[in-house]
Formats: C-alpha cells, sequence, structure tokens
C-alpha cells in the first residue's frame, strides 16, 4: 500500500522546516527575511500581521534561549510558517495582485489556530517578563 503525498510545496516546506529548526543561525536569517517581509507588506497582511510579530517575537526568545519551554512542535509550524511566508512562489504567487497573499494568511491563520496554547503561554511570559 503506497501512502498518499502531501502537495510538494508544503511537504517540501515542512521538511525544510524540520531541518531549519535545529539550526539556531539559519532560524535568525530566516526571521530576518521574514521581518523585512511583513514590514513591506503590513497593509497585504491585515489582521494576520500582528500574529506574525508574535511568531517573531517567540522564535527570537527560542533561538536566543530566553523562553525554552516551547514544545518542539510548537516550534517547528511556526518556523514552517515563515518559510512560506517568505516563498514568493507557494501555492498562490506574492506577486499576483489582490489574492497573492491569500494562501500566505491562510497558512500563518492555520499554524496560530493550531498552536494557540504555546502562543497565549508566551505571551503571558512576555508580559510578565516585561512588567519585571
Amino acid at each position: 500500500m503506497v501512502a498518499e503525498k502531501e502537495p510538494n510545496a508544503l511537504e517540501g516546506d515542512r521538511k525544510r522546516a524540520e531541518a531549519l529548526a535545529n539550526d539556531p543561525v539559519k532560524v535568525a536569517a530566516l526571521l530576518t527575511k521574514a521581518q523585512e517581509k511583513a514590514q513591506r507588506d503590513e497593509k497585504r497582511l491585515g489582521a494576520v500581521w500582528g500574529h506574525l510579530q508574535a511568531l517573531f517575537r517567540l522564535l527570537t526568545a527560542w533561538r536566543k534561549k530566553q523562553y525554552t519551554v516551547t514544545p518542539w512542535k510548537t516550534i517547528a509550524w511556526s518556523v514552517f510558517a515563515l518559510i512560506y511566508f517568505v516563498d514568493p512562489i507557494d501555492l498562490i504567487p506574492d506577486f499576483i495582485p489582490v489574492i497573492g497573499y491569500l494562501d500566505d494568511i491562510t497558512v500563518i491563520g492555520f499554524v496560530m489556530n493550531s498552536v494557540r496554547k504555546d502562543i497565549d503561554r508566551f505571551l503571558e511570559w512576555e508580559r510578565a517578563n516585561a512588567a519585571g
């Protein structure tokens, strides 16, 4: 029996995310690219822009070993979302007017919903550490 495969683009990004998440230097480079793209395209991203900012801060704190209680699954999903976001040629290429960012927004929203409890815990930790 042959197992069904995920679409190539998503499968490739998933495998890249798992490998890349093990390398803090590569995570830092990915964060830089994603932050630059998010700054340029804030208006196109709408409501998920704030979610991306939370993912950036979570991965930065994790990479710097300031916040290390995040489960590996959440790190891998977060890296996956950023890889997908920075890839201009994904399921719907970013250069297509109006709809080019719909898939990016969908993937970011899906990841945020999948790891919501871990993100909320991080945000609580972040608030506590900012106050103290």
